[in-house]
This record gives structure tokens, sequence and C-alpha cells, in this order.
């Protein structure tokens, strides 16, 4: 029968997680708008090998040689190393898109990611599928097409890439929700960004270009900001399932407008506030379920 002290620690994890989650996205959202400051001055590739080579460092600060034995002693090295990997064609796969789609499209399409998490999670962690998660995931979706209102877009190879890199990231949601039930979170953030490091490292010795202190102050800040943000965005899977994470997504979706309009003048469109609205009431809508009791959460004999 179930325990009857399960459900409200059940709901307490879910929204703790949720709050965590949101809060990981925003960070990831002042971690776009600092490489946006310098995208113009500094090669991609450069950005991410400093900005990598920070969170490294900063993993080894604070977790020191006992860091680097527990990645040396892990179990999961083969499946920390296909989520490395997986990221990195993700990211570069959206970006390498940008040459001939617009951000709005760009957007959109990469935005089904949750959706994509939400059937991944379902075949292969075998989560329940709940009208409500399903329906926010929807909810959230249709507030990004209208916030973005990616007119004329088409499917060619691009389109493609994009897809695919939504694709990949929901594969790597995956793994980080199965990996961090035996790993630290250090031991994920140190093993992603010590191959970021490695790989970005030699990919921007043809690239590299002088930095002026400016620069390097704002690219050190997104390692700070962006190893904070996978700090808790693994700390988030560890409480929620991955359709869960996945939906909360959306919300990075409403600060780049934010930040877009604060330091970019961007103005957004009367349509983004609908979305905005939608994508808030995806979040009400889990909120509003994952608080709601659940049957047979901790079975005892």
């Amino acid at each position: 029968m179930s325990s009857p002290a399960a459900t409200p620690l059940y709901q307490s994890a879910s929204l703790k997680g949720m709050a965590l989650g949101i809060f990981a996205y925003t960070l990831f959202s002042v971690h776009d708008a600092l490489v946006k400051a310098v995208i113009h001055a500094l090669p991609v590739v450069q950005i991410l090998f400093v900005r990598s080579l920070v969170i490294v460092l900063i993993c080894l600060v604070i977790a020191r040689r006992k860091l680097v034995l527990e990645l040396v002693r892990s179990g999961n090295k083969p499946m920390l190393l296909l989520r490395a990997v997986l990221t990195l064609a993700a990211w570069c796969m959206y970006y390498s898109s940008g040459r001939e789609l617009q951000l709005a499209e760009m957007t959109t399409l990469y935005y089904f990611a949750p959706v994509l998490t939400i059937v991944l999670a379902v075949i292969f962690l075998k989560e329940q599928l709940t009208l409500a998660r399903v329906g926010a995931s929807a909810i959230g979706f249709f507030g990004v097409l209208i916030a973005c209102n990616p007119a004329g877009l088409s499917f060619g190879i691009p389109a493609l890439m994009v897809l695919g890199a939504a694709f990949f990231w929901s594969v790597s949601m995956i793994l980080m929700r199965t990996i961090s039930k035996s790993e630290s979170s250090m031991v994920l953030i140190f093993s992603l960004n010590l191959f970021y490091t490695l790989v970005m490292g030699v990919a921007s010795i043809p690239f590299w270009t002088a930095m002026d202190p400016l620069q390097i102050a704002i690219v050190v800040a997104t390692g700070v900001v962006g190893g904070t943000a996978q700090y808790v965005l693994v700390e988030a899977a560890r409480l929620i399932p991955a359709s869960v994470l996945g939906t909360v997504e959306y919300f990075a979706l409403i600060w780049s407008f934010v930040f877009g309009f604060l330091f970019w003048g961007e103005e957004p469109a009367g349509v983004v506030f609908i979305g905005a609205a939608l994508v808030i009431a995806a979040g009400l809508v889990l909120a509003w379920s994952e608080r709601r009791p659940r049957r047979a959460v901790v079975d005892t004999p």
C-alpha cells in the first residue's frame, strides 16, 4: 500500500525541482546574453573553450583531487562521453544552421526538444505520461510558435539540422537524468566541460583572437554563470521527471525576449506577449498537476 507521507514529499520535491529548473534556464539565458555581447568580436570556438576551461577550473578548486578520482573510477564513463558528444553535436548543428535560418525559425524548431524529451522519457525511463504533462508541453510549444512567428519556414537541410540538434539535446537530457542517479553533479559538469575544453581548445587554435580586459571579463563570466546553470539543472533533474524538466525549458524563451529588450533594444511584437502568457500557463498547469496527490508513490509491504 502507499505510504501516506510519500505524497507531501513528492509534491515538495516536484515544486522544488521545477523552481530549480526555471532558475537554471534563467541562468542559461543570462549566459546566452553574455555570449551575444562578444560573439561578433570573438570566434565561437574560442568563447566555448574559455568558458569551459573556467568551469573545469572552478570544479577542480571546489572538489580538487577527489573529483578527478571520481571520474576515473566512474562506471558511467561511456554514457558521460556520449552525453558530451551529443551536446557538442547539438551545439554545432544549431549554430551552423544560423547562416541560413532566421532566429525565430531556429528557436521554434529547437523548442521541439521538450516534446521529444517527453516521448524519450516514456520510452527509455518509463516515466508516467499524464494528460497534464502532455497538455503543458503542447501549450508551451504553441506559445513558442506564436511568439517566434516563423512565417515562411521551409524544411531544407538547415531546418533538419536544428531538428537534429533538438533530438540530440533531448537524448542528452535523458542521459543526464539517468546518470544523475548514480553520479554527483560535479562529475557530470566536470566531465562535460573537460571534453569541451579539449575539443574546442584544439579547434580554436587557428582562429584565436586577442581579447581585451572587458572581453576576458565577459567570457569568464559566461563560465561562472554557465557552470552554475549546469549544476542547478542537474540538481533539478534529480527531483523531477525529464518530461517535466523539458517543459520547464520553455521559460527560457521569455527571458530571451526580456534580455533582448533590456540590453539590445529589441522591442518584441505584440504576439510575443501572447506566446509568453501561454508559456507561463503551461508552467502553471504543470505546477498544479505535480502538486496533486499521486497513487502509490512509495510502496510498502
